[in-house]
């Protein structure tokens, strides 16, 4: 289950990563507090709880991210004649950038079952994945037009 959280926030945050901040990553992260607001069907009181921690946990997140892609930016990276010492550092960073994903990931989640029922917190997952689903969704249609 943790392993779906990380690979649709990977996912996501990829999405992210290539689009430009500023009112449209605004955007998004408002969109998808809203959506998990709904999905859960938070009482007030969940939701007094749960929002702020959500909130630091995208925020850190997004943090996470944009140091990983000021260390390893992909796109530009050429495999081909690549050092093998230089190789070995760039999948150590990833390593460890994924690492920290998972152990933000893991806080969160501990923090989320002190608030929330745990039905509640395993349709986290559930929510996150169709939030990330209807986001490419509108992707791909803005792109057709």
């Amino acid at each position: 289950m943790r392993t779906l959280l990380i690979a649709i926030t990977l996912l996501l945050g990829t999405q992210l990563i290539a689009q430009p901040k500023g009112k449209y990553h605004e955007r998004i992260k408002e969109a998808r507090i809203e959506f998990m607001k709904k999905k859960l069907a938070l009482t007030p009181e969940e939701e007094k709880a749960f929002i702020p921690l959500y909130t630091a946990m995208l925020d850190e997140l997004d943090s996470l991210k944009k140091t990983y892609k000021e260390e390893v930016d992909l796109r530009d990276v050429d495999l081909t004649f690549m050092p093998d010492k230089e190789c070995e550092k760039l999948v150590e960073n990833i390593q460890r950038f994924k690492t920290e994903e998972v152990a933000i990931s893991n806080r969160y989640t501990e923090e989320f079952k002190k608030v929330l029922p745990i039905k509640k917190v395993a349709m986290i997952y559930k929510a996150e994945f169709e939030f990330r689903k209807e986001l490419v969704e509108r992707l791909r249609e803005g792109k057709r037009r």
